[in-house]
Protein backbone atom coordinates (compact mmCIF):
# COMPACT_ATOMS: atom_id res chain seq x y z
CA UNK A 1 0.00 0.00 0.00
CA UNK A 2 2.80 2.38 -0.86
CA UNK A 3 1.91 6.03 -1.10
CA UNK A 4 3.95 8.60 -2.93
CA UNK A 5 3.72 12.39 -2.75
CA UNK A 6 5.64 14.89 -4.84
CA UNK A 7 5.71 18.64 -4.25
CA UNK A 8 7.50 21.17 -6.41
CA UNK A 9 8.32 24.63 -5.09
CA UNK A 10 9.58 27.44 -7.33
CA UNK A 11 10.91 30.71 -5.91
CA UNK A 12 12.67 33.75 -7.24
CA UNK A 13 16.28 34.15 -6.09
CA UNK A 14 18.18 37.32 -5.14
CA UNK A 15 19.55 37.87 -8.63
CA UNK A 16 16.19 37.31 -10.35
CA UNK A 17 16.80 33.69 -11.28
CA UNK A 18 14.21 31.07 -10.50
CA UNK A 19 15.26 28.36 -8.10
CA UNK A 20 13.31 25.13 -7.84
CA UNK A 21 12.98 22.64 -5.06
CA UNK A 22 11.33 19.25 -5.45
CA UNK A 23 10.34 17.29 -2.38
CA UNK A 24 9.37 13.66 -2.69
CA UNK A 25 8.11 11.39 0.04
CA UNK A 26 7.53 7.71 -0.35
CA UNK A 27 5.60 5.95 2.41
CA UNK A 28 6.30 2.23 2.21
CA UNK A 29 3.86 1.31 4.95
CA UNK A 30 1.97 -1.95 4.58
CA UNK A 31 -1.30 -0.36 5.71
CA UNK A 32 -3.12 2.77 4.54
CA UNK A 33 -3.49 5.70 6.93
CA UNK A 34 -6.26 5.76 9.55
CA UNK A 35 -8.63 8.04 7.63
CA UNK A 36 -8.47 5.80 4.57
CA UNK A 37 -9.07 2.68 6.70
CA UNK A 38 -12.15 4.32 8.23
CA UNK A 39 -13.56 5.16 4.78
CA UNK A 40 -12.87 1.63 3.55
CA UNK A 41 -14.52 0.10 6.64
CA UNK A 42 -17.70 2.07 5.91
CA UNK A 43 -17.77 0.45 2.49
CA UNK A 44 -17.06 -3.07 3.75
CA UNK A 45 -17.00 -4.02 7.47
CA UNK A 46 -14.60 -6.91 6.77
CA UNK A 47 -12.05 -4.56 5.23
CA UNK A 48 -9.79 -4.43 8.33
CA UNK A 49 -9.48 -8.22 8.38
CA UNK A 50 -8.71 -8.24 4.67
CA UNK A 51 -6.12 -5.46 5.08
CA UNK A 52 -4.43 -7.33 7.94
CA UNK A 53 -4.23 -10.52 5.88
CA UNK A 54 -2.76 -8.62 2.91
CA UNK A 55 -0.25 -6.84 5.13
CA UNK A 56 0.87 -10.16 6.65
CA UNK A 57 1.25 -11.71 3.19
CA UNK A 58 3.22 -8.73 1.94
CA UNK A 59 5.46 -8.79 4.99
CA UNK A 60 6.11 -12.53 4.50
CA UNK A 61 7.00 -11.85 0.87
CA UNK A 62 9.40 -9.07 1.84
CA UNK A 63 11.11 -11.29 4.40
CA UNK A 64 11.47 -14.12 1.88
CA UNK A 65 12.79 -11.70 -0.73
CA UNK A 66 15.35 -10.37 1.73
CA UNK A 67 16.45 -13.91 2.64
CA UNK A 68 16.92 -14.79 -1.05
CA UNK A 69 18.84 -11.57 -1.67
CA UNK A 70 21.15 -12.25 1.29
CA UNK A 71 21.67 -15.81 0.03
CA UNK A 72 22.74 -14.52 -3.38
CA UNK A 73 25.11 -12.01 -1.80
CA UNK A 74 26.67 -14.72 0.37
CA UNK A 75 27.18 -17.06 -2.58
CA UNK A 76 28.69 -14.23 -4.65
CA UNK A 77 31.11 -13.36 -1.85
CA UNK A 78 32.03 -17.02 -1.44
CA UNK A 79 32.72 -17.31 -5.18
CA UNK A 80 34.89 -14.19 -5.17
CA UNK A 81 36.86 -15.54 -2.22
CA UNK A 82 37.45 -18.83 -4.08
CA UNK A 83 38.64 -16.97 -7.16
CA UNK A 84 41.04 -14.92 -5.02
CA UNK A 85 42.44 -18.05 -3.35
CA UNK A 86 42.82 -19.74 -6.75
CA UNK A 87 44.67 -16.66 -8.02
CA UNK A 88 47.03 -16.76 -5.05
CA UNK A 89 47.76 -20.44 -5.59
CA UNK A 90 48.35 -19.98 -9.33
CA UNK A 91 50.63 -17.00 -8.80
CA UNK A 92 52.62 -18.93 -6.20
CA UNK A 93 53.00 -21.83 -8.64
CA UNK A 94 54.04 -19.46 -11.44
CA UNK A 95 56.53 -17.74 -9.18
CA UNK A 96 57.94 -21.08 -7.99
CA UNK A 97 58.14 -22.35 -11.58
CA UNK A 98 59.86 -19.16 -12.70
CA UNK A 99 62.37 -19.40 -9.90
CA UNK A 100 63.05 -23.06 -10.72
CA UNK A 101 63.65 -22.23 -14.40
CA UNK A 102 65.96 -19.40 -13.31
CA UNK A 103 67.81 -21.84 -11.06
CA UNK A 104 68.22 -24.28 -13.97
CA UNK A 105 69.48 -21.49 -16.24
CA UNK A 106 71.96 -20.21 -13.66
CA UNK A 107 73.31 -23.71 -12.86
CA UNK A 108 73.54 -24.37 -16.60
CA UNK A 109 75.93 -21.48 -17.04
CA UNK A 110 73.45 -18.81 -18.21
CA UNK A 111 73.74 -16.50 -15.20
CA UNK A 112 72.62 -13.31 -16.94
CA UNK A 113 69.62 -14.88 -18.69
CA UNK A 114 68.60 -16.70 -15.51
CA UNK A 115 68.84 -13.50 -13.46
CA UNK A 116 66.84 -11.52 -16.02
CA UNK A 117 64.20 -14.26 -16.19
CA UNK A 118 63.95 -14.33 -12.40
CA UNK A 119 63.63 -10.54 -12.15
CA UNK A 120 61.05 -10.42 -14.93
CA UNK A 121 59.01 -13.12 -13.22
CA UNK A 122 59.05 -11.22 -9.93
CA UNK A 123 58.09 -7.92 -11.57
CA UNK A 124 55.28 -9.56 -13.57
CA UNK A 125 53.76 -11.23 -10.50
CA UNK A 126 54.06 -7.99 -8.48
CA UNK A 127 52.37 -5.94 -11.23
CA UNK A 128 49.51 -8.45 -11.44
CA UNK A 129 48.99 -8.14 -7.67
CA UNK A 130 49.07 -4.34 -7.81
CA UNK A 131 46.58 -4.25 -10.68
CA UNK A 132 44.26 -6.53 -8.70
CA UNK A 133 44.56 -4.35 -5.59
CA UNK A 134 43.84 -1.18 -7.54
CA UNK A 135 40.78 -2.69 -9.23
CA UNK A 136 39.48 -3.94 -5.87
CA UNK A 137 39.91 -0.50 -4.29
CA UNK A 138 37.96 1.18 -7.09
CA UNK A 139 34.88 -0.89 -6.38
Amino acid sequence: MAKQRRRAHLQKGHNGEHQGHIEETFDDSLLPDAAEIKRLQQIDPNMITWLKERAEKEQEFRHEFTREKLGMIKSTEKGERRVNYLGLICSFLLLGGGMFISYLLITGGFEIIGSIFSGTTLVAIASIYMRKVRSSNRR
